[in-house]
């Protein structure tokens, strides 16, 4: 029977892939340690996906087979576990009353303590990275009709940002000292700092998960943001999540051509600054006044003002935009040429990526 599961339910955009991809690249030495981060075959980590997707009962273009039956897979690998428990995925953040009910009784039922644990980034960057994140998949919007509609509360990502909503659904029959809110730091602080304040979260110190990320999530700039909607416009249904060029785009346009680009960073403007710092200013009176435990500086989530020389990202940039694209193509006739031919060579190759 567990102790204490740490139930990690987002928010989206707050750095979730790289503490997920941490967790995971530590996961023997938490087991050394009595803490349990569950995982598939082959050290699959996505279980904690599949099974958000089932609970909160989204769809994400995901083989049903995978989904079907995922949260009661995990809850057993949770009952098996001897010690501490850590649960982590962002979709969680988007749960209902309804939903985030059953995922709770469930856990109960272990005979465990539960702990909340909900990483938050400042309102401007969640925003920022968003909408990327629905560039990815098939996104065309240009950046301002998404900040407007954010703004009127008509964002699907808004429910997963606002910690009043979510803390509200899924801590209301927790106590305050069981829910614990990460702030990410500002842009440009010590690259630790958010895993060291996670790790308070959860009861973990630092000397016993000694390895790095393997992966985070790819940003990127204006031009890159140019490009995909360009791409998406023109592949239509087919660049959305479940679609056939979705992986390709998530995976080879974005992650090995655009992401590594270093050119203009997505931020807010001036016209946006004001509704966003007064909404963020709201959740940290909510959450000052709460109670929670706070790891980190709640001012950590206010946002910063533009700088004097914004660029707006939708303002037409095409000959950035060409370069993306020559990168784009030159990553692509990378993957041809290093596609393997022969039944040999595909089994190698798959094993590869699985191993990897």
């Amino acid at each position: 029977m567990p102790r204490r599961v740490h139930l990690h339910v987002g928010a989206p955009k707050s750095g979730t892939t790289y503490l997920q991809s941490r967790l995971h690249a530590n996961r023997r030495e938490l087991h050394r340690h009595g803490i349990s981060y569950p995982h598939g075959p082959l050290g699959d980590q996505r279980v904690h996906y599949w099974a958000a997707l089932e609970a909160t009962e989204t769809d994400h273009g995901v083989a049903p087979e995978r989904v079907r039956g995922a949260w009661s897979r995990l809850l057993r690998q949770v009952r098996a576990a001897r010690g501490d428990v850590l649960l982590s995925h962002e979709v969680l953040a988007k749960a209902t009353e309804a939903q985030a009910g059953r995922v709770l009784k469930d856990l109960e039922s272990t005979g465990a303590q539960i702990h909340l644990v909900f990483t938050v980034r400042d309102l401007a960057r969640e925003l920022s990275g968003a909408w990327q994140e629905t560039l990815k998949f098939g996104g065309r919007r240009p950046f301002a009709r998404f900040l407007a509609s954010a703004r009127e509360g008509n964002s699907a990502f808004m429910e997963g940002f606002d910690p009043i909503r979510v803390l509200t659904v899924w801590g209301e029959r927790l106590p305050a000292e069981q829910i614990h809110v990460v702030t990410a730091p500002p842009a440009g602080g010590p690259p630790d700092l958010l895993w060291h304040r996670f790790l308070e979260a959860i009861d973990v110190r630092p000397e016993w998960v000694p390895h790095e990320a393997v992966r985070a999530n790819e940003s990127v700039g204006i031009a890159e943001a140019h490009l995909l909607r360009r791409i998406n416009r023109r592949l239509g249904e087919e660049a959305r999540r479940g679609g056939r060029y979705s992986p390709l785009i998530d995976g080879l346009v974005v992650g090995r051509a655009l992401g590594p680009r270093t050119s203009e960073r997505i931020t807010l403007g001036p016209a946006d600054h004001p509704w966003v710092l007064e909404r963020s200013q709201a959740w940290v009176d909510w959450l000052r006044d709460r109670g929670v435990e706070v790891h980190g500086d709640l001012e950590d989530l206010l946002p910063a003002a533009p700088a004097d020389d914004w660029t707006d990202p939708d303002e037409p940039m095409p000959g950035q935009v060409a370069s993306a694209a020559v990168d784009v193509i030159a990553a692509l006739l990378d993957e041809l040429h290093d596609r393997p031919v022969t039944p040999v060579q595909r089994a190698r190759h798959v094993w590869a990526r699985l191993r990897r």
